[in-house]
């Protein structure tokens, strides 16, 4: 007798067909189980609207402070070499107000609006720069060459973290993130928790240099709250929010931009439409954000036994919020499965989460990827997907969607 595969088995982060498209996933468990018990993961996968938007109000009783505990378990010589460093130190983004929200308020001065009108300037300044480096050749990998260096380059002049180091902390940060979201053979876990603790002696230090050499950047913002009489955060919180910023502050955003111009090129006439009208930018980014978003959802742990929907999960439940699910739902989204330029309203998707955990960084990642399409409309309009490309996308687990690369040529 053949098993006909439920809809919670269609959740298994790691098989090809998942990762190249979770969406028909979403719509199957939307429809029959939009609360579905993942047995092989034991994890609640939630991918209705209601369901999703319930958990992520309610964060008293779904908390996020296990959330870089990582998804998988770890070879106890792995574990050994992480019990001794930060790694399991619950982020202060994750814990529960009023902690949550003091630190919260410290950061966020440099993402307002008034904070990114001044740094706007750079921005376009740097994603002119990369095109520039480019536009000379006949085409690249556009994820490695422009996705990824903007936001990566941005956000670490945020934080102060030097040029000359920036390859190597992206290399730690892939190493870290690998931990959080991909089962690792034993021998590569043991390797990736020694250069966390590398990537913390580091951070660590650039921190002790700013308490003796204050600069105009969040790492002395951090410095300064640590030392204040009535402390923000420890240093220690500092290393681990900074890590956790690094992470969000490019990774997320280096997907939205490449996954955008993935979707505007794979139906190219979508691409002459926003080189005709460059107004029409702002309306790409929320699309992408809609129909391939860069973060397909975040983990949340039941504190006691509470009902989500029609199904009763357990105390210490882990569910599977999956925000990305929402910008698919055909009851709040016409033509759902449909890329496109001429929405009204407001946004129709969850792609910076909801509730007090909502993204703090939202509006830099619409900043950054609205430049990164306007400057590629202006400067390379004649943009197509070099011939015979087939997307293939990173294994990210329940949490990121980005390609493994995006060959471009032009004319």
């Amino acid at each position: 007798m053949s098993h006909e595969t439920s809809a919670a088995e269609l959740f298994d982060p790691m098989s090809p067909e998942y990762t190249a498209c979770p969406y028909a996933a979403f719509a199957r468990a939307r429809k029959e189980q939009p609360v579905a018990h993942q047995t092989a993961l034991d994890e609640w996968i939630v991918t209705g609207r209601a369901e999703i938007e319930a958990v992520q109000r309610d964060h008293e009783h779904f908390t996020s402070r296990y959330n870089l505990d990582g998804s998988y378990p770890f070879c106890p010589e792995a574990k050994a070499i992480l019990d001794d460093s930060l790694f399991f130190r619950v982020a202060l983004y994750n814990v529960d107000p009023p902690a949550h929200t003091r630190f919260r308020n410290l950061i966020s001065e440099y993402f307002t609006p008034r904070a990114l009108r001044r740094r706007e300037e750079s921005i376009r300044a740097i994603a002119k720069r990369l095109v520039a480096g480019i536009a000379a050749k006949e085409g690249c990998d556009l994820l490695k060459e422009f996705a990824y260096p903007l936001p990566m380059t941005v956000i670490c002049d945020i934080i102060g973290i030097p040029e000359e180091d920036r390859a190597t902390v992206k290399q730690w940060n892939n190493e870290w993130l690998a931990l959080q979201v991909v089962p690792l053979p034993p021998e590569q876990q043991v390797h990736c928790a020694g250069n966390v603790v590398a990537y913390e002696k580091y951070v660590l230090g650039l921190l002790e240099q700013r308490r003796q050499e204050p600069a105009d950047d969040l790492l002395t913002e951090l410095v300064r709250a640590a030392a204040a009489d009535d402390p923000v955060c420890t240093v220690e919180d500092a290393v681990v929010a900074l890590r956790v910023m690094i992470a969000a502050g490019h990774e997320t955003t280096t997907n939205l931009i490449s996954n955008a111009v993935h979707q505007l090129l794979s139906e190219r006439e979508l691409w002459e439409q926003l080189v005709k009208n460059p107004d029409l930018v702002g309306a790409a980014v929320e699309e992408a954000l809609r129909f391939d978003s860069s973060v397909m959802g975040a983990p949340r742990v039941a504190t006691k036994p509470l009902r989500v929907g029609d199904t009763e999960v357990p105390e210490g439940a882990r569910l599977r919020v999956m925000f990305a699910a929402a910008g698919r739902d055909p009851e709040w989204v016409d033509d759902p499965d449909t890329f496109r330029l001429d929405r009204q309203g407001p946004p129709r998707h969850l792609g910076f989460g909801h509730g007090i955990h909502f993204c703090v960084g939202a509006s830099l990642a619409r900043l950054e990827s609205r430049i990164a399409l306007e400057t590629l409309v202006e400067a390379l309009p004649g943009l197509r997907l070099a011939d015979g490309f087939e997307p293939r996308y990173l294994p990210g687990g329940f949490v990121f969607r980005g390609l493994a690369e995006l060959p471009v040529t032009w004319s």
